[in-house]
């Protein structure tokens, strides 16, 4: 009787792992997600360092959005 309710836990927890991220940005040409989400964190820190600490808010994220566009990657279209 115990061991269902262990199993569909243990399950769950398993299925969650494999589940997307919830980002706004796709790489067309990185089929594997894991790969994808590791080239996302380090193209994020090279466009971050490019950009330097002098701009801030939505000029940031303007900067932000156009050197991670010219690396390749495409904003996800949200509806």
């Amino acid at each position: 009787m115990r061991l269902k309710p262990l199993l569909l836990c243990l399950c769950l927890t398993l299925v969650s792992g494999c589940l997307p991220k919830n980002k706004d940005w796709t790489h067309p040409q990185m089929p594997n997600p894991r790969k994808e989400d590791q080239l996302f964190v380090e193209d994020t820190k090279f466009c971050e360092g490019k950009i330097g600490a002098q701009a801030a808010g939505e000029a940031r994220d303007k900067a932000l959005a156009d050197c991670l566009t010219r690396l390749g990657w495409k904003r996800v279209e949200r509806d």
